[in-house]
């Protein structure tokens, strides 16, 4: 495990939330369309495009959305997972509000009134003793 991988979880989280919400939208079905239209302004005519997903694609990328949210929640897990193994119940949650709740280590140190070093030394001691 690196600090690398845990360092994205809150980058993963806020993703799979915006991929659900994306999958949860209606589908699309407006098609590519394209006019023209006089400007008001100068009255010559213009070039207007709306473009869209069309119902035939919409399908395929609805199922890349799926396949990518199961990607990034396997990935999740297995960092929750990983969490869950420290041994120490202070570390553990440290680096809960840390690394999940992307918390600074003076918020941390604020809610959990120790001092902001104590959750340096203790995040700094855990990846040097255990897990580099």
């Amino acid at each position: 495990m690196t600090k690398k991988r845990l360092k994205r979880m809150r980058s993963l989280i806020s993703e799979a939330r915006h991929l659900q919400e994306m999958l949860d939208r209606p589908a699309k079905t407006t098609e590519y369309v394209g006019d023209t239209a006089k400007d008001y302004r100068t009255g010559k005519p213009h070039s207007i495009t709306i473009t869209g997903y069309g119902q035939q694609d919409y399908p395929e990328l609805k199922e890349r959305y799926y396949q990518k949210l199961r990607q990034i929640q396997q990935e999740i897990a297995f960092l929750e997972g990983f969490l869950d193994q420290v041994e120490d119940p202070q570390t553990r949650d440290i680096l809960r509000l840390y690394y999940v709740n992307g918390l600074t280590q003076e918020q941390i140190a604020d809610e959990l009134g120790y001092a902001r070093e104590t959750i340096s030394r203790k995040i700094r001691d855990f990846w040097q003793n255990s897990h580099k």
